[in-house]
């Protein structure tokens, strides 16, 4: 089909943008080098929306290609890959655009990265790796042509139409983590997953890879999560996309319980899609499978170590039972039980402190050793209990218990 994209490109990119665009094109121009706007960026300029990063397609190989425009003084490459022969480039106005030669992809194995092959190809030929076709879409921006919509698989159809679709039948096997990717763009842009598309996805969840790595899952899931939508979970276990980490999630979550916890400043903004992610594992034995790190695999434990404890409202109990916690274990716990004994120990308990130090103890004719452990264990069970307040009663306290 035939459309311009000129007004769009002139209105939604920064002029900083449209040099650095234009002064590639320039150069591609002058050494016989087609170049194109792809995928995001082509799709968020149709749709109107903030342009984020800019990628550029050559026709050709995208390394030489950015050697040859830092000879011109007017930018640097910041990050070259070799093997996939891309080429991050910064330009003197701060604006970085990755080029990246076209290539063909061939999957040797489900969810492993492709092997890339024919470097430099036709066009077309690199728009068939893509994910959805409404990445797919190019804009020309070279020659008589410039700013022409380049469209191989109905994609701006589908972006009319606000249909998720794939390319082919096997793009889940080949890729399972464009399950969670076509949720993504289902959440942040309100479009509906095609139903074909829909049933090779279901498809998949019925019988998932269970040796398949999930680093790339585990990625997707992340940004997947960082939409800022109420329902960003629950949509996720509706659509059954949890098989892919987990066996079964769990079904206690409420995450209205966030209001009870906010004032406690347990989590940042920042820290959703880890809180978000880590709730699929606490039922889920995938986690070396997904790459967890120390820190995710440490506040799972906590948090399972947690709900298999009874809690009753013993105050030392409580105390025991959540102090040293990982801050995002503590929300995830509230999240799956809404236990209240932890808005006691936030509110009641989590600032009582032994005041007694170790030189106290030596002023009052102590000699260091195991037994100021089991000192500072008394003092803080009484404190607990609600029996002492100030350092001086701890000391007063001390002396009690030593006659």
């Amino acid at each position: 089909m035939f459309l311009l994209l000129e007004n769009q490109f002139e209105k939604l990119l920064s002029s900083e943008s449209k040099n650095a665009i234009n002064y590639s094109a320039k150069m591609a121009e002058q050494f016989g080098v087609n170049i194109f706007l792809i995928g995001g960026i082509v799709r968020d300029l149709i749709m109107n929306n903030k342009i984020k990063d800019i990628d550029i397609s050559v026709e050709g190989d995208a390394i030489d290609f950015a050697q040859l425009l830092v000879t011109r003084d007017c930018c640097k490459i910041i990050q070259i890959q070799e093997k996939l022969r891309t080429a991050k480039v910064c330009f003197s106005s701060g604006i970085e655009i990755d080029f990246a030669s076209t290539r063909e992809e061939t999957y040797l194995k489900s969810g492993v990265l492709p092997v890339a092959h024919n470097f430099g190809c036709l066009l077309e030929k690199d728009v068939k790796r893509r994910d959805f076709t409404i990445n797919t879409l190019a804009m020309v921006l070279c020659g008589t042509n410039k700013y022409n919509l380049v469209d191989y698989y109905g994609g701006y159809q589908d972006i009319l139409d606000k249909k998720i679709k794939v390319l082919h039948e096997k793009s889940f096997i080949d890729d399972p983590s464009r399950i969670i990717r076509a949720l993504k763009f289902k959440e942040r842009f309100d479009f509906d997953i095609d139903e074909q598309t829909q049933n090779l996805m279901d498809y998949y969840l019925k019988n998932p890879d269970v040796e398949m790595p999930l680093e790339r899952v585990k990625s997707e899931l992340k940004q997947y999560f960082s939409i800022e939508k109420i329902n960003i979970y629950s949509e996720l276990v509706k659509l059954k996309a949890y098989k892919l980490v987990s066996k079964e999630p769990l079904t206690s979550v409420k995450f209205d319980r966030f209001k009870d916890i906010e004032r406690f400043d347990l989590y940042k903004k920042s820290d959703m899609p880890c809180i978000y992610l880590l709730l699929l594992m606490i039922n889920s034995d995938f986690g070396p499978r997904l790459n967890l790190t120390s820190d995710e695999t440490k506040i799972i434990s906590q948090v399972r170590e947690m709900m298999s404890l009874i809690i009753d409202n013993d105050n030392e109990k409580i105390y025991k039972i959540f102090s040293n916690k990982e801050n995002i274990a503590l929300v995830i716990y509230y999240l799956i039980t809404g236990e209240k004994s932890l808005i006691k120990f936030l509110t009641e308990l989590r600032g009582i402190k032994v005041l007694t130090t170790g030189n106290d103890l030596i002023k009052l004719g102590y000699i260091p050793s195991k037994q100021f452990s089991e000192i500072f264990d008394s003092i803080l069970k009484e404190k607990l209990r609600g029996n002492l307040k100030t350092k001086e009663e701890e000391i007063e306290f001390i002396k009690k218990e030593s006659r």
